[in-house]
């Protein structure tokens, strides 16, 4: 009995110390592409358009014969301020573009992509700001071994 206590307790404390970090991570995004970020990031084994290059590039194997061309516009919002004098950042609002371009035929599927990965920046009490964008181009090819079994592979360019 008491073992299981303080299994509920390391359970409880776990579940609770990551939302006590108020933290975001502005450099790796939940995911790529509307329907991918809609999802929390679940983007492994469907057809997700050309987001799929940055999320599994063998799900481009999933879509139907022809070219697709993706446009997107992601965004972050942090709300950054501190009690210890620095006060509150204006730096509020990064938009990070993408674009992506696949083309099937028959087995194959290849394409390429730009997306913005992710950025963060900090200001200053002085004014001073420091901000980084950190971008992807990316060329997939995915392969339809049989119906039920694509593979792909990505050269990624950070």
């Amino acid at each position: 009995m008491q073992l299981n206590k303080f299994a509920a307790t390391l359970a409880a404390v776990g579940l609770a110390v990551p939302g006590l970090a108020m933290a975001t991570n502005g450099m790796l995004m939940e995911g790529y592409g509307p329907v991918a970020t809609g999802m929390g990031g679940a983007a492994m084994a469907y057809d997700n358009g050309t987001a799929a290059m940055a999320n599994n590039p063998a799900t481009l194997g999933l879509m139907a014969e022809g070219s697709r061309i993706d446009v997107m516009l992601g965004f972050v919002g942090p709300d950054v301020k501190t009690s210890m004098g620095i006060g509150k950042s204006k730096a509020d609002a990064f938009y990070m573009p993408a674009f992506g371009y696949a083309k099937k035929m028959g087995k194959l599927t290849y394409g390429a992509g730009i997306y913005g990965q992710g950025g963060m920046g900090t200001e200053y009490a002085s004014g001073d700001m420091a901000q980084v964008s950190v971008g992807r181009v990316i060329f997939p090819l995915a392969y339809a071994v049989n119906d039920r079994f694509n593979i792909g592979g990505s050269v990624d360019i950070v």
